[in-house]
Formats: structure tokens, C-alpha cells, sequence
């Protein structure tokens, strides 16, 4: 019973930073840390896909996300989504990070 509780206590305790940072995505350097964020949770299997399918829709619906967009955060979107898409979601790629021809 421990245990269970405690692996609880550390999900919450993981998962909680991300929620703040949606909310203070204003700059180039914010999408990069919150990418790294969700890169990280990818890493350690703390998040479910589709929470990270979520996370992705939420940034990309951003009215100012062409501007944060550099060529470094669209290469670890792009990473991220082609990571969700080895894990078995059925996704097209959106054309603001893949082009057109990878749409």
C-alpha cells in the first residue's frame, strides 16, 4: 500500500509544473522549456499520448505560435509528434511543422 500511494504522490508532484508553464508560454525560450518539459515526461513514461497530443494542441493553437516557432522549437515538435506517432496514435502531420509535403 506504500508504494502505491507514493508512486501517487510522485505523479502529482511530476506532472504539476506543466500546467504553469502553459500558462507562461510567451517567448521562444518558454516553448523550448516547456518542449524540453514534455520531452522529459516522454522520456520517463510519465504522460499518456494523448495528454501529449493535448499539450501539442494547446501550442500550436497559440495565436502568436508562428513567432515562437524557430527552427529549433519546430525540430523538437516535430520530434515529439513523430514520437507519439511510434506509440501507435493515427496522426497527420500539421503542415506548420512538417511543410505542405509532410502534411
Amino acid at each position: 500500500m506504500g508504494k502505491k500511494s507514493e508512486k501517487a504522490e510522485n505523479a502529482a508532484q511530476s506532472t504539476s509544473p506543466i500546467p504553469e508553464a502553459l500558462e507562461k508560454i510567451n517567448s521562444k525560450e518558454d516553448l523550448k522549456h516547456f518542449l524540453s518539459m514534455i520531452v522529459e515526461k516522454m522520456d520517463m513514461e510519465q504522460a499518456a499520448p494523448v495528454y501529449i497530443l493535448t499539450l501539442m494542441n494547446h501550442i500550436m493553437t497559440q495565436p502568436n505560435i508562428y513567432e515562437l516557432l524557430d527552427e529549433d522549437n519546430k525540430e523538437m515538435a516535430r520530434a515529439i509528434w513523430l514520437r507519439m506517432k511510434q506509440q501507435g496514435m493515427q496522426l497527420r502531420n500539421p503542415p506548420m511543422l512538417f511543410g505542405e509535403e509532410g502534411a
